[in-house]
């Protein structure tokens, strides 16, 4: 199990120059060095940058937090091109693996009644971009 409440309650302890161009520049990037394509709609104020290969989700970036959530396939180009933030690592983003603790995601990402439906002890990449965007 991934316990996430850590790392995203000290996103930006100490504080990181972060901005939406820089997570851009990273998810293009990272697209490009896994040969993938890079699904944003940033007119709807999507929470995430989804770096995509065949159509599955295997990072996102947020345009606006210090924070990269990766497919341990793709975490290492990761490391290279997000030097600076938080990278959380999963085995797939389909897998119940991570835990956090329910004030913290409120904190981190606002309301937290939009994660009541979220299992804290368990779940995935996936359904944390559910919950978020």
């Amino acid at each position: 199990m991934i316990d996430v409440s850590e790392a995203l309650a000290h996103l930006h302890d100490p504080p990181v120059a972060w901005s939406e161009g820089l997570a851009v520049e990273i998810a293009g990037s990272l697209a490009g060095s896994v040969g993938g394509t890079v699904d944003w709609d940033a007119d709807a104020d999507e929470e995430w940058l989804s770096v995509l290969v065949r159509g599955a989700r295997v990072a996102m970036v947020s345009p606006t937090l210090p924070l990269v959530v990766a497919d341990e396939g793709v975490a290492r180009d990761v490391r290279v091109l997000a030097p600076v933030g938080t990278v959380i690592t999963v085995p797939s983003f389909d897998a119940s693996v991570m835990r956090c603790d329910i004030a913290v995601l409120g904190r981190v990402f606002g309301e937290e009644d939009k994660f009541r439906e979220l299992r804290m002890d368990t779940f995935s990449a996936n359904e944390l971009w559910f919950a978020t965007v």
